[in-house]
């Protein structure tokens, strides 16, 4: 799973490592400790004019699908890759509702006893995650105001690449810059085929990744430093 991760760049930098035309107000997010339901930045691709535009928005971070009735509950944060086409919550988002969230890189807990967090990260570069949005009209808001809508997203995950097997048993799905492109085109359903491809790009993707043991303090969403991200 993935229920912590870190932007560690600010909008400027983001908007040229994803060729970003356009930034929403709001999407400016940098923090080392994004926890569920806070604001994250997805990036969408719309066609204007017929021509392809990435755009950077802000979004709650734990999908609320159209049936929901209220925003409380356990947040839908992270998404099976394996079922997110079958699950009532996802389908109808991962059909044609794709985004890519972007990532300095994120935190996963060992699963031994002592549970030792762990920073995940590329040597360089940011990680793109396949992500699945959703604007959820809120029904106990009056149609008159905007704040009605709320833009809500999800992480894809999968069984774990193999050098992170040991961490943990699953992670984000990651996106090489070819999947990238092709994920967030929004000329087509998602399909199983797709899925599959996208499955054994994130295994190459990891295999570039490192990771450290950072500081337990990552543990409380209260801690948002710079020093969460330090090898231990």
């Amino acid at each position: 799973m993935c229920g912590r991760f870190v932007v560690a760049r600010e909008q400027d930098e983001l908007v040229d490592l994803f060729d970003l035309e356009e930034t929403a107000p709001g999407s400016n997010i940098l923090s080392y400790n994004i926890a569920p339901t806070q604001q994250v930045p997805i990036i969408v691709e719309r066609e204007i004019d017929g021509m392809p535009s990435r755009q950077m928005h802000a979004a709650r971070w734990g999908l609320l699908p159209a049936f929901a009735k209220e925003a409380g509950g356990p947040p839908l944060f992270n998404a099976r890759i394996e079922t997110v086409l079958e699950k009532p919550s996802f389908k109808e988002a991962a059909l044609l509702k794709r985004c890519v969230v972007p990532a300095s890189g994120y935190f996963e807990w060992t699963q031994t006893e002592a549970k030792t967090p762990i920073y995940i990260h590329p040597p360089e570069g940011m990680l793109g995650f396949a992500g699945i949005y959703w604007w959820w009209r809120d029904p106990q808001k009056n149609a008159s105001d905007p704040a009605r809508w709320v833009l809500t997203c999800s992480i894809l995950t999968k069984d774990s690449a193999p050098n992170l097997a040991a961490i943990h048993d699953r992670n984000p799905v990651m996106l090489s810059p070819d999947s990238l492109a092709a994920w967030m085109a929004p000329d087509f359903e998602t399909s199983s085929e797709l899925l599959l491809a996208l499955q054994a790009e994130s295994d190459e993707v990891a295999q570039q990744l490192s990771f450290h043991e950072v500081s337990k303090a990552v543990g409380s969403v209260s801690n948002n430093s710079p020093e969460l991200i330090v090898a231990i």
